[in-house]
This record gives structure tokens, sequence and C-alpha cells, in this order.
């Protein structure tokens, strides 16, 4: 299984056919500028030991300036042995004395279980971000819940979120232990990494199995697409989407792949029949066939409903025809080779289309079609733990990092490796673009190619997987690049 859990040939295929004619090949070197930026900022997101996080760790940004001090306030008060430091050295960081800067899109002191899982996927390959990586994960087992739950974001002092991580925890470890080499088996039996991510995946399966057999999703903001219109305003725990379940069955994948590296194949074989049998479920009731071919839907079980199709998440056109809502999740089962080859060309068609999904940045996380559709920079969603509404991140159209990267391993799978090709290509020159005009990168850009946020540009995370799309698919254009070290 290889760090993106899916089947990409690392040869670039004959451009013949295919590729937009106006993506003229990439020239050796060309994105060596963008290497450096992404592997030098990732240094920066480096984290070291404080508090409740005993290992190394990885923020999705550099520190920022209360952020630092902050953290130079504790280290500081761990110098002096714990004790209380005088008032006016202990004054609170500007911007951290009434919360914790996610609002203002500060994220330098959280601990993100998925943007540390998935930069990872580019990471490992770096000697220097290993420990960083692997201590990420260590860190978010060290603070688990005694029931298993893994938080999926955790603060120096406290886990800041109640809800889940998504089902990503297995794959990561994996990645880790595969970077590793010949240590990695022994530096996972040393942490005891596998009997606490099993301990995860059983507390999923306890607490978060539907009464269709499929997985919940806890809510939007727990999937990690926070404004995902398949998922966002609904109450937690009410929804089987195709991304969770999609993650679940990698999750299994992963874990059996890890168990059978630790020599227990008798769990190895276990967790290979869940993730069939989630499949098999996947296929038989997420599946909706449309017009225009098909797509995977989401569910919400009802009390007294007697057909399927009543429960599936959509609303009705101004002909009063339902309609399933989609967004780009519903195309995320091609990451996990849910679908068989006949559906997956259906998914392909769908995603690209430039009238909905595939648009000049990339893949688009809502069709520029749907009603929507919108690519603002923030986008104000309820929030059920809070009682309140709240701003969040922004996945009902701009164009993500993560999203064309889950979307070209889709593509790669299934053989459409010019797409894929395009798709890399097009995700690299975004965030080159936008070093050349403003110096910055953004977690999000509209179709023009402007970032969305941080307004300040500062987000890192998991934009590294541009790199990781290069390497895959057009490794001469890294040529004489960067070294990592």
């Amino acid at each position: 299984m290889d760090n993106a859990l899916s089947e990409i040939s690392a040869h670039p295929p004959t451009l013949s056919h295919g590729l937009d004619p106006a993506l003229h090949p990439p020239q050796p070197g060309e994105f060596n500028p963008l290497e450096a930026y992404l592997l030098d900022g990732s240094r920066q997101c480096l984290r070291p030991p404080v508090d409740r996080f005993q290992h190394a760790w990885l923020a999705p940004m550099a520190l920022s300036a209360a952020g630092n001090a902050y953290l130079s306030r504790r280290a500081a008060r761990a110098a002096d042995g714990g004790e209380e430091l005088e008032p006016q050295r202990a004054a609170p960081a500007p911007g951290l004395s009434l919360g914790d800067g996610f609002t203002s899109g500060d994220y330098s002191l959280g601990l993100f279980h998925h943007d540390a899982s998935e930069a990872s996927i580019e990471l490992l390959r770096h000697e220097a971000f290993r420990e960083g990586a692997a201590g990420s994960l260590l860190c978010l087992l060290d603070c688990a819940a005694p029931s298993g739950l893994i938080h999926r974001i955790e603060l120096t002092h406290k886990s800041r979120e109640a809800e889940p991580s998504k089902p990503v925890m297995a794959a990561y470890a994996l990645r880790i232990v595969q970077a590793l080499g010949q240590e990695g088996p022994e530096w996972a039996e040393r942490h005891r990494v596998l009997p606490r991510i099993l301990a995860f995946l059983r507390y999923l399966e306890l607490n978060y199995t539907g009464l269709h057999g499929l997985m919940l999703s806890h809510s939007a903001l727990a999937t990690g697409f926070d404004s995902d219109v398949l998922t966002a305003g609904l109450p937690d725990r009410s929804v089987e989407g195709p991304d969770t379940n999609a993650f679940m069955v990698l999750e299994y994948q992963a874990a059996a792949a890890l168990s059978s590296l630790l020599g227990r194949e008798r769990d190895a074989g276990e967790l290979l029949e869940r993730a069939e049998r989630l499949t098999l479920l996947m296929e038989r009731l997420l599946w909706y066939e449309d017009e225009r071919g098909g797509m995977y839907v989401a569910l919400r079980w009802q009390h007294g409903v007697g057909s399927l199709e009543a429960e599936v998440i959509g609303h009705r056109d101004p002909a009063g025809r339902f309609r399933p809502i989609e967004s780009w999740t519903t195309l995320l089962p091609l990451y996990a080779g849910i679908p068989s080859p006949p559906r997956a060309a259906r998914l392909v068609s769908r995603m690209l289309d430039p009238e909905g999904y595939w648009g000049p940045q990339g893949v688009r996380t809502a069709p520029a079609d749907d009603v929507y559709f919108h690519q603002a920079p923030r986008v104000m969603l309820y929030d059920f733990k809070k009682n309140g509404r709240g701003p969040v991140s922004n996945w009902s159209g701009p164009v993500w990092v993560l999203s064309n990267y889950y979307m070209a391993c889709g593509l790669a799978r299934y053989g459409y490796q010019v797409e894929a090709c395009e798709l890399a290509l097009k995700t690299a020159r975004l965030l080159k673009k936008g070093l050349e005009q403003g110096g910055t990168l953004h977690e999000c850009y509209n179709d023009a190619g402007q970032g969305l946020w941080p307004r300040n540009g500062t987000f890192m995370s998991w934009n590294v997987l541009a790199l990781t799309l290069l390497r895959e698919h057009w490794p001469a254009s890294l040529q004489g690049g960067s070294q990592a070290g």
C-alpha cells in the first residue's frame, strides 16, 4: 500500500490526447521556488514538546506573534520548574486573551489530526520532518480518551474539541511505519500504536454506526470539510455520507496492513473483511443514478420511512423534481477505490465537466452550475455544541489543494493518467502564481486563482501535497530542486 493509499504511476503519460492545450508542460526546475517555500514553511510549522505534548509536533502554519509569545511563556514556566510566573511575564499574549485565535485564521497553536495526517504524505519523504510527523500522531494518541476516542483538534493544555477525528489515523500510522523502514515496526511496538489505533476504530464502530449500517459523520466540522452541503446545518451524528465511509474503508485497509507488518495476521484478515463489507454497503445504499450518470449520496435515517430513496439528503428544484444534494465528496469514493470501473467512469465524466467541478484551478468543491455554489472566503455555520453561529472555512465551491490531491489520486487509480497530470499541474501552478503575485499561500482559492483565507496568507499544512502531485506525475519539474535534509 502506497503512502497515498492509491495506485499512482510515477511516470507521466504521453500527452498526445486529453491535456488542456492552455497548460504547457512544466519545465525542469520550474517549481523549485515553490518547493523551497513549502519545505521552509513546513519547517516553521514544527513545534517542540510543551505541556501535554511530549513529542515534537506539527501545526498548520508558522507561529504568529501571539502564538510565539504564548509558547515562550510556557517554556519559561517549564524552565522555572512549573512555578507560576511573575505577573508581568504572565500577561496574555495578544489575540489569545479571549480565544485560541482560530476564528481570525491563526491556527499556529493547534494540532489538527487531519492536517498533520495528510501533510505527512509528503513530509515523511523528508528526513527533517519525520520526527515531527511521527510525534504529532503520538501526541494525538497520548491525548486520547480512555474510550479510545482520538480528538480532532488538540491544544497544548487541553482538548479543544470533544469530537472525534475522522478515520485517517490508521493510514497516518501506516505511513509513518513505512517511512521509518526497518525501525518502523519497533517504533510502533514501543509506542503501542496498533492497540491504540484499534481502540479508536472500535470506538467509531460502537458510537458512529448508523441504522443503515454505514458510518455516521459527527458533524460538518468534524468531517474536516466545514461547510460541505451534505452535512452542514444538520444535527450531529445524523448523516451517513460518502466521505466518512470512504475514509473508513481506507482506515480498515490501512489497519490491516499495519497489523500484517506487526505479525497480527488474524487481525489483518478481520479488518479486511470489515472493509469489504462496508464497501458493499456503500455500493448498494449510497450509489444514486441520475441523468448525468450517477454519484454517491448521503443518507439520513428516518423512522417509518419505507423506501431508501426517501432518506437521500436532497431538495426540490424549481420544477418540483427531487435532486440529491451533491458536492465534491460525492466523488470521493474514487480515492478509496470503491466504485466499479463503469461507475468510476460515470463519476469521472461528472468531475470533468467544466460547467460543474472541473475549473481553471482544479476541482471545485461544489459544481459551479449548482444552486448552492459560491466562492466566498468564509461561511456562517450553526454549531450545535456552541448553540450559535460562527465563521468556518468554505468547502462549497472554492478550490483546495487537499481535494485536488484526492481527486488526482482517484483519477490515476482508475487509469485517467492524463487528467490526473492536468490536475497536478493546475494545483502546482495555482500555488506558484500565488507566491509570485503575493508571496503567500492560502487554504483555498477561487476560479480566478485568488487566495481566499486566511487573508494574511499564512496557511501551509497540506499545501505541501502540491509537491507530491508533481513528484508522482511530473518528476522532471523538480529536477535540481531544493534539498529537504
